[in-house]
């Protein structure tokens, strides 16, 4: 019992303290997964924090009226390209930016002939950098396919909160709530919202009353 109260400070902890939050609900229990995600992201929301909503492929059936598709994002295998110039120390006061044929043309004047454009211009591809990612309806990483594949290195090494209702869940997480006695995990994020210093309002108790109710789909073992 004292290991399954420290999980739940733990969580009440990173959702404080966390800068930028990814829910992300297995496909394979279906729409309680789902609902259970959707009820956790809202709740989240009403905080002002940074919340993502991760969910690739279609919408369980029951699921459309939850969360409208502008809340999930289903492109973490996309990215950015992020652009550093440091001109400081030059007389440069003037930043311009044209297109043609799918190539950005930027200029910055003036700059000395022996600008070091090695040590000063400077490129990387950024993605989501999730500081904590909870994990709902999963009995391994692996189940979340091709979401955990395309995730960056930095959120792969998040603090991770494992919520699951199976014996074979493998507590890969940084906390873990698995509770095999509840048969449903929309009924096991409403027992443990108010310990996470959550707050339901009208659309996340519908989601959960959804998931609690939904005919489950059974994990694969």
């Amino acid at each position: 019992m004292n290991g399954e109260k420290y999980d739940v400070d733990k969580v009440a902890m990173l959702i404080r303290d966390s800068k930028n939050i990814a829910v992300v609900p297995s496909k394979i229990p279906g729409l309680d997964a789902f609902c259970a995600g959707a009820a956790l992201y809202l709740m989240i929301r009403e905080l002002e924090k940074s919340v993502s909503f991760l969910y690739k492929g279609k919408i369980p059936e029951g699921g459309e009226d939850i969360l409208s598709a502008n809340h999930i994002t289903d492109d973490v295998d996309k990215r950015s390209l992020l652009v550093s110039i440091d001109y400081s120390g030059t007389d440069a006061s003037k930043v311009n930016y044209s297109t043609e044929d799918d190539t950005l043309y930027l200029r910055i004047s003036p700059v000395s002939k022996d600008f070091d454009k090695e040590t000063r211009i400077r490129s990387k591809i950024s993605g989501y950098d999730f500081d904590t990612l909870f994990v709902i309806g999963a009995q391994r990483m692996t189940d979340l396919g091709g979401i955990y594949e395309n995730l960056d290195g930095v959120s792969k090494i998040s603090k991770i909160v494992n919520i699951d209702i199976t014996q074979k869940n493998e507590r890969f997480g940084f906390a873990n709530i698995v509770d095999s006695s509840t048969n449903s995990l929309s009924l096991l994020v409403m027992k443990k919202f108010q310990d996470w210093e959550l707050s339901l309002n009208e659309r996340s108790a519908k989601a959960l009353l959804k998931g609690i109710v939904a005919k489950e789909t059974p994990h694969i073992s």
